[in-house]
């Protein structure tokens, strides 16, 4: 069985609220940010989503719904949810002309997914390129967070 993973917010809409593990239509968690809550993840234009990674298996994002014209930072696991099931988690970039077929555009990072870490990767743009849809796929063959998500955050590098 695959891994799921929810809708795309945009602009850090959905955020600081309660999680049904249930399905993959809840609203964001809260995330790590400074003690006064001025600053963070927060105060942050990005987009966001849930992952529920299945050990033994590839879990995609939904496709990205915003153009990619620039570099990009990918952040696994933003709100420092503990795995479950820890290991190392593959992430890569994949695209496609029709949204059906697709291909490894970039290499992003190996995660190391232990108690409440946070990996991070740079798509790096030029070097990539663009494709019509585009998504993250997570590699997770020795991690399950099936009990509860994680969240991935994507910040541009223009806005």
């Amino acid at each position: 069985m695959a891994g799921t993973a929810s809708n795309w917010t945009n602009l850090g809409s959905n955020t600081n609220s309660a999680i049904n593990t249930d399905s993959a239509a809840e609203e964001n968690v809260s995330v790590a940010q400074t003690a006064t809550g001025a600053s963070g993840i927060n105060a942050q234009v990005r987009h966001e989503c849930h992952v529920w990674l299945i050990d033994g298996d590839d879990t995609y994002t939904k496709s990205f719904n915003w153009a990619i014209d620039t570099d990009f930072t990918v952040v696994v696991n933003s709100a420092k949810q503990t795995i479950s099931d820890p290991g190392n988690v593959d992430v890569d970039i994949e695209g496609s002309v029709d949204g059906t077929n697709y291909i490894k555009m970039a290499d992003l990072m190996t995660w190391d997914a232990g108690t409440a870490t946070v990996g991070q990767g740079v798509y790096d743009y030029e070097a990539s390129g663009r494709m019509p849809f585009m998504r993250i796929v997570l590699d997770g063959n020795a991690v399950d967070n099936s009990d509860a998500p994680i969240k991935i955050n994507v910040f541009m590098h223009s806005i």
